[in-house]
């Protein structure tokens, strides 16, 4: 009985969350698949909140630049977010802590914001200037 609990909330949480994957790919040649996407105004207020998984991460965005302002209710997993700008450039990195109201605010406007597991961006080598050079999403 637990297993099927678990099998559906995982279906539907995968319902909620994955309504649109991305490719994402990267000057350095680090691409990621399977990206969740959140460009709803639901999909960017839940982002990837009350997951103890939150695998590839979340790819946030908008249609035009505008400062972006993130965080971490109700959210259980350490996370760093990223600001990239018009062209694809990143700007910004900010480390957030579970469950923490503290405002993570973009210095300046961003049209992208990408949240991973905390220590990612360096385990991939993604560094302030670095470039995203494909988005496609599906």
């Amino acid at each position: 009985m637990i297993k099927g609990v678990a099998v559906s909330l995982f279906l539907f949480t995968q319902a909620i969350y994955a309504q649109t994957l991305c490719t994402l790919e990267f000057d350095n040649g680090f691409k990621i698949t399977n990206l969740p996407q959140a460009n709803t105004r639901e999909t960017k207020t839940k982002g990837l909140s009350n997951l103890d998984n939150v695998g590839v991460g979340m790819i946030f965005t908008w249609d035009k630049a505008q400062k972006l302002s993130f965080w971490m209710k109700d959210t259980r997993v350490a996370l760093s977010i990223g600001f990239f700008d018009e062209k694809g450039g990143l700007f910004q990195i900010e480390d957030m802590q579970p469950y923490s109201l503290d405002a993570h605010l973009s210095k300046k406007e961003a049209k992208y914001a990408l949240e991973l597991k905390q220590g990612d961006f360096g385990r991939h080598n993604i560094t302030l200037g670095a470039k995203i050079t494909k988005l496609e999403c599906r």
